[in-house]
């Protein structure tokens, strides 16, 4: 760890992956244990939106105009994010003009999938198991049944064809239109509210595997329609607490974006002694703090609001947290992740090597770090930067595995070896 802790951001990146001694090499990666990631999923259908000319033809006052007004107003800005488009017929439309490719979608299921191409195992909810979803569950990536955990190809099909979320990706540099972004980023739609995975076989299984599991995830309360969210939030987090009563020490909730900062407090007001982390992009940080521009202080607050050990928020080029643990260890989570997400930008989709693109460029921090406030500690890194990746999808999720990887990396190391596979 010494030489991941010393040197230049260049330096401590190349000693974090490297194949024989690093903590991303495939021998500290063996043993890494079972992840549990819940609790949304779904079928990402991406778009390249230099790819949308049929949109940017429909007729004017349709759906279909005003969803590309929307997107070219969000690339032209730079603007990636989630947003809910009222049109029901959207994805049978765009399905039979656009020809997306398909992909796993939801941050439980990404970052399982993440996990999976570097050898680690993950259980993941899935109440959805209808054909297509069931086709980009990937090796690595398990299911619930009938109490015991299995493979896709084990799990029969049931049930209806449940639409897409459609993702338009946008690479600075490269028209659309009449738009060229000087951003790289990707606009996420929902054309309904899919709401959670209600899988009471992951439920089951998840409870009586916490006490030897390495580390939980969950998100995807943005899922769910704003009336919702509250109930919605009860059921997760009453989970997470039979996790944490179990004896799993680390459970992480991601925020995602939601409609309302209303839906937000609702959910963070049933947090409080149910997770131990909580992460955020900084675009979501900035919505919810008024101290955002300071963000120790942000993330400070939020860690004492809920009673946490841990708050970390990913940007561009930095991520950062504050934690009540092991600062060097933290620092060390933050990176394994920005490693991971850079590698996934590079590649395209989840590497199963994870290396250092020679494009990728560290920016210097935006603040100070490390620093101490009272019982808190703040640390951050520099983030392999690309500015002309080859996808932003999925890339917060990337980053959130790999802090997992590390923080869940000393509960039961052998754990995966106690598990029965049927």
């Amino acid at each position: 760890m010494s030489d991941v802790a010393t040197g230049s951001f260049a330096e401590r990146y190349a000693a974090l992956t490297d194949p024989r001694s690093g903590p991303l090499g495939a021998d500290a990666l063996s043993s890494a244990g079972l992840f549990l990631c819940g609790i949304s999923a779904c079928v990402d259908a991406l778009v390249e939106m230099s790819d949308i000319q049929p949109l940017l033809e429909a007729p004017a006052d349709t759906q279909a105009a005003r969803l590309a007004a929307l997107l070219l107003a969000r690339a032209e800005r730079g603007v990636g994010g989630e947003v809910r488009f009222d049109w029901p017929e959207g994805p049978a439309w765009l399905r039979e003009r656009l020809r997306p490719r398909y992909a796993l979608g939801g941050t439980g299921p990404q970052a399982a999938w993440v996990l999976g191409q570097l050898g680690v195992r993950s259980l993941v909810a899935l109440e959805d198991r209808h054909g297509l979803m069931l086709r980009q569950i990937p090796s690595g990536v398990l299911l619930a049944q009938g109490g015991t955990l299995k493979t896709v190809d084990e799990v029969p099909a049931t049930g209806p064809h449940i639409p897409e979320i459609f993702i338009f990706e946008f690479t600075a540099g490269r028209a659309i239109g009449p738009v060229v972004p000087a951003r790289s980023s990707r606009v996420i739609i929902r054309f309904g509210d899919r709401g959670i995975q209600h899988d009471a076989d992951f439920e089951s299984l998840s409870r009586q595997l916490a006490p030897s599991a390495a580390a939980g995830l969950l998100s995807g309360l943005n899922d769910e329609a704003t009336e919702n969210v509250g109930a919605a939030s009860r059921h997760v987090f009453a989970l997470s607490r039979d996790w944490k009563d179990a004896g799993l020490r680390t459970i992480h909730f991601e925020l995602a974006g939601y409609a309302s900062q209303q839906a937000v407090e609702e959910l963070l007001s049933n947090a409080r002694g149910a997770i131990t982390s909580l992460g955020m992009s900084h675009s979501e940080l900035l919505a919810m703090s008024p101290a955002a521009h300071r963000p120790m202080d942000a993330l400070i607050a939020l860690g004492d609001r809920l009673g946490l050990e841990r708050v970390c928020v990913h940007a561009d080029t930095w991520a950062a947290a504050v934690t009540l643990n092991d600062p060097q260890e933290e620092e060390l989570a933050l990176m394994a992740g920005c490693a991971i997400a850079s590698a996934r930008a590079a590649n395209g989709a989840p590497a199963r090597d994870i290396s250092i693109s020679p494009a990728a460029a560290f920016h210097p921090l935006p603040f100070e770090a490390p620093a101490c406030k009272g019982r808190w500690t703040f640390v951050a890194c520099a983030s392999p930067y690309l500015d002309k990746p080859a996808t932003t999808l999925g890339l917060g999720d990337s980053f959130t595995a790999g802090c997992l990887l590390i923080l869940g990396r000393t509960r039961h190391a052998n754990a995966g070896q106690n598990l029965q596979h049927a």
